[in-house]
C-alpha cells in the first residue's frame, strides 16, 4: 500500500474492534512517505479498546489483505490513503486515487451518515457504477478534520435483493407482473391522476380443460396466454396476472374508450388460436371487461367497474368484450336482492345438510362423513355451495346458518352413533365469521351437550383464510376446542399460502390433501411426490391424513400405497341426503370393500 497513511478502519463484522486502535495509533501508519505522521488529537473511542488487538504492523497486513476498500480523506474529501482492496473494487491505483476528490468516485459521500453503514453507488475507473456498502468515521488529526471509509462490494447482495423484489412482484408461472405489482402500479397512476384504461380478462373454457387434461396442461395454457398477451400489446402497456385464469392489461393516456374494446377484441382473437399440448389441439377463449378512468379513480373502483363489465360479457357468451357503463351498477342491486333471497331461504327452512362418506382406505370401511350445505331453492332446485356460499359467508346470516350446521350435524351424528355406527365422526365446515364472534367454543359445547355427543365425534374444518389471519383470539378458540376433544382438520392443505410452520403453532389434528393433487397423482410425478411428502410429514407430526377427490380405483390404490389412512370422493359416494346416507351406513360397507 503506497498511500501516505490510513487514518481509519471500520468493518461490518470482524474488524469493529480495530476502530479505536487505528484512530489512536494513526501515527504508526506512514505507508509511503517516511515522514513523521501527525498525532491524533481526539481518537475515535466508541469501541471497547480492551477487546482490540495491539496496533502496528499487523494492521498494515490486514489493510493490505482486506478485500474491502479502505481509504482516508481530508475535510474536503481529498483522498489521502487508498489500499489494494479499493484498487480492486474501483480500478484506480493508489497513485491515481491519492489527491483526487472522493466525490468523483462516490458522488453521494457528503450526505452519507457516519453512524451506520449505507448502501450507494460508486463509479469505477471505467465508468461503470457498482453498488457498495459504505462505512464512515470522522476524527481530528493535528487539529484537522479527517474522514476514514470502508467500501464493500455489495453487488452480490444487490443481485439477491433484486431477485427477491422480482419474486415478490412477478407471477412465477407466467413471468407477468402479479397482483401486488398491479396494485402498486394502479396506486401510482391514481396518485398522479393519470388517465388509464383497464382490461380485465377471464378465460372461457379453462376450467373444463384443466379438469380434463390436468393442472400441468392448465399451467401450460396460462403461460401461453401470457406470452400472447405480451406479444399483442404495445411497449409501455402493463400486463399482469391477477390470479387463477384472470389477467389485466393497463393502457395509459387513451382518449377514446373504444380503443380498449378494440384491443380486447384483438387479444381475444390471439387467445382463441389453438394451443398444442401433447399432440392435442386445445382451444380456450376469453371474456373481457373494459373500464376507463380519466382522472385517476381509486384502483378498487376501477377494478370493480371492469368486473361488472366482465360479468356482462360473460353472460353474453364466450369471446366477448364489454365496456363499462353506469347502468351496469344495477348488478349491485341484484346482489342486494340475492341477499334478501338468502334471508328468505333461512326463514323458510330451505337449507339442508348432505353427507359425503369418508372411508378407511385399508378395508373400505365407513368411518365418518363430511357435512355439506345445500339450498333447496324453490325455482332453481338443489344448489351446491358454489352457487351461494361466496355471498352467504360475507353476510351476517352466516352466524345463524353456521350455528345451525353445527347443531344439526351433531344431532344427526348422535342418532347414527346410537342406531347404526357407534364410532361415526362428522366433519363440519366453519365460516370465518364464526371465529370473529368469539362464541364458537360455546356454540360447539352447547350442541354437544344438547345431543349428548362425545366431543371426538365432531371434527371442525378450517381453511387457510382462517389460519393466515394469525389472530391470537382465533388461536385461543382453536386450542380450547382441541382441549375439549373436538378434532380440527386443515381443509385443502397445500393449495395456498399457509406455511408448514403453521402446523406447529395451530392445534390441527388432521390435514385434508386437496383433490387437485390427488386427481393428478396417478399420472403426474410432481403431484405424486407432493401427496407422498404430505403423508410423510403428517405421520411425523402425529397428524391424521385424509385424501379428497378419490374418484378412481387407481387414486385409491396410490393413496393407500403412500400410507394415507382415509379417503373421500366420488369413488365411494357423492354427497347425499341424510336418509340416503343412512342406507349407505347400514348396507354400504360390503359394497365399498368389494369395490376397493
Amino acid at each position: 500500500m503506497d498511500a501516505r497513511h490510513i487514518c481509519y478502519f471500520f468493518t461490518l463484522a470482524g474488524y469493529a474492534c480495530l476502530v479505536s486502535c487505528i484512530a489512536s495509533h494513526v501515527a504508526t501508519m506512514a505507508f509511503n512517505s517516511g515522514t513523521t505522521p501527525a498525532s491524533v488529537d481526539r481518537p475515535y473511542d466508541d469501541v471497547d479498546r480492551a477487546r482490540c488487538p495491539a496496533p502496528g504492523a499487523g494492521f498494515e497486513q490486514i489493510a493490505a489483505a482486506s478485500p474491502d476498500g479502505i481509504l482516508a480523506t481530508d475535510a474536503n474529501y481529498v483522498i489521502l490513503a487508498w489500499n489494494a482492496g479499493a484498487e480492486r473494487l474501483l480500478g484506480y491505483s493508489a497513485g491515481e486515487a491519492v489527491g483526487r476528490s472522493l466525490e468523483l468516485v462516490v458522488p453521494n459521500v457528503a450526505s452519507a451518515p457516519a453512524d451506520r453503514p449505507v448502501c450507494l453507488r460508486a463509479i469505477r475507473r471505467d465508468g461503470v457504477q457498482v453498488p457498495v456498502e459504505l462505512s464512515l468515521s470522522r476524527w481530528t488529526e493535528g487539529g484537522m478534520p479527517r474522514l476514514g471509509a470502508i467500501l464493500r462490494d455489495a453487488s452480490e447482495r444487490h443481485r439477491a435483493e433484486e431477485t427477491l423484489r422480482n419474486a415478490a412482484m412477478i407471477d412465477a408461472l407466467t413471468g407477468l407482473a402479479n397482483r401486488a405489482s398491479l396494485d402498486a402500479h394502479l396506486a401510482e397512476i391514481a396518485e398522479a391522476e393519470r388517465s388509464v384504461t383497464l382490461l380485465l380478462i377471464d378465460l372461457d373454457g379453462f376450467k373444463e380443460v384443466n379438469d380434463t387434461l390436468g393442472h400441468l396442461a392448465g399451467d401450460l395454457i396460462l403461460a401461453e396466454v401470457a406470452r400472447r398477451l405480451r406479444a399483442h400489446i404495445l411497449a409501455g402497456h402493463f400486463v399482469a396476472r391477477m390470479g387463477g385464469d384472470e389477467f389485466v392489461v393497463l393502457i395509459e393516456g387513451v382518449a377514446n374508450p373504444m380503443d380498449g374494446v378494440w384491443l380486447g377484441e384483438t387479444l381475444i382473437d390471439a387467445i382463441e388460436q389453438a394451443i398444442t399440448i401433447d399432440d392435442a389441439m386445445v382451444t380456450v377463449s376469453a371474456g373481457i371487461g373494459v373500464a376507463c378512468s380519466a382522472n385517476g379513480s381509486l384502483p378498487a373502483e376501477l377494478l370493480a367497474d371492469a368486473d361488472l363489465a366482465l360479468y356482462k360479457a360473460k353472460r353474453g357468451g364466450r369471446g366477448r368484450t364489454q365496456l363499462f357503463t353506469s347502468d351496469l351498477r344495477l348488478r349491485i342491486m341484484e346482489k342486494g336482492l340475492a341477499r334478501a333471497e338468502l334471508a328468505s331461504a333461512w326463514a323458510g327452512g330451505q337449507f339442508e345438510l348432505y353427507y359425503q362418506p369418508q372411508v378407511m382406505l385399508g378395508d373400505g370401511k365407513l368411518c365418518g362423513a363430511e357435512a355439506l350445505l345445500r339450498w333447496n331453492h324453490p325455482v332453481r332446485g338443489v344448489l351446491a355451495p358454489g352457487a351461494f356460499l361466496p355471498l352467504l359467508e360475507t353476510d351476517a346470516l352466516a352466524m345463524s346458518v353456521g350455528a345451525w350446521i353445527i347443531d344439526e350435524a351433531c344431532r344427526q351424528t348422535a342418532e347414527w352413533r346410537a342406531t347404526v355406527f357407534p364410532g361415526f365422526r362428522v366433519a363440519v365446515n366453519l365460516f370465518a365469521l364464526q371465529f370473529k364472534s368469539g362464541d364458537i367454543v360455546s356454540e360447539v359445547t352447547r350442541a354437544l351437550a344438547r345431543h349428548d355427543l362425545a366431543p371426538d365425534a365432531l371434527e371442525l374444518e378450517i381453511t387457510e383464510n382462517t389460519i393466515l389471519k394469525s389472530d391470537e383470539r382465533i388461536l385461543r378458540q382453536l386450542n380450547r376446542l382441541r382441549d375439549l376433544g373436538v378434532g380440527l382438520a386443515f381443509d385443502d392443505f397445500g393449495t395456498g399460502f399457509a406455511s408448514l410452520s403453521m402446523l406447529r403453532h395451530y392445534p390441527v389434528s388432521k390435514i385434508k390433501i386437496d383433490r387437485s393433487f390427488v386427481s393428478g397423482a396417478d399420472v403426474c410425478q410432481k403431484d405424486r411426490s407432493i401427496t407422498q411428502a404430505l403423508v410423510h410429514m403428517a405421520d411425523g407430526l402425529g397428524i391424521e391424513v385424509i385424501a379428497e377427490g378419490i374418484e378412481t380405483l387407481e387414486h385409491h390404490a396410490l393413496m393407500l400405497s403412500q400410507g394415507c389412512g382415509m379417503g373421500q370422493g366420488y369413488l365411494y359416494s357423492r354427497p347425499v341426503t341424510a336418509r340416503t346416507f343412512h342406507a349407505l351406513s347400514r348396507y354400504g360397507d360390503q359394497d365399498r370393500r368389494a369395490a376397493v
